[in-house]
């Protein structure tokens, strides 16, 4: 009878300690996921192709309202991953013949510049912070 015992407690500690370091894993994993570069870019790069495509009447608005020039200093075309159009010194191939609509609309408002910030880059274009915001006035009533 205590040889069956002894083996279920050593079970039951070989379970616990299962838990304990799965439970770690866990924590560590989402933790990292949480503070992750990859969950913040690919999110932006998710929200611009969605505006480009289903959004058209505020990108149309945004590059209204947008100000200043593109550095083609291409710290944007690295944001999730390196475009394969950039050259070794960071120079777009295609820039003024047949870029994607993406490439051309970017930024599209200021959180796209913040990203651009995020990674260490300075963006050309810049916001006022009424169009950054995405707000609208009373006038318009939030109609677009």
């Amino acid at each position: 009878m205590k040889v069956k015992s002894r083996n279920m407690h050593r079970w039951f500690d070989q379970f616990a300690d299962f838990i304990y370091y799965f439970n770690r894993l866990i924590f560590t994993t989402t933790r990292g996921f949480k503070n992750s570069r990859f969950i913040f870019h690919a999110s932006g790069k998710l929200r611009r192709l969605r505006m480009v495509h289903f959004q058209k009447g505020y990108v149309k608005k945004q590059l209204s309202v947008r100000k200043g020039a593109c550095r083609q200093c291409g710290v944007c075309c690295n944001l999730l991953f390196t475009c394969p159009m950039l050259t070794k010194k960071g120079r777009c191939i295609i820039y003024g013949s047949c870029r994607p609509k993406a490439c051309k609309v970017f930024p599209i408002d200021q959180r796209d510049i913040d990203e651009i910030k995020f990674c260490g880059g300075q963006c050309g274009y810049s916001f006022n912070s009424r169009s950054a915001r995405g707000c609208y006035t009373k006038k318009d009533n939030g109609k677009k």
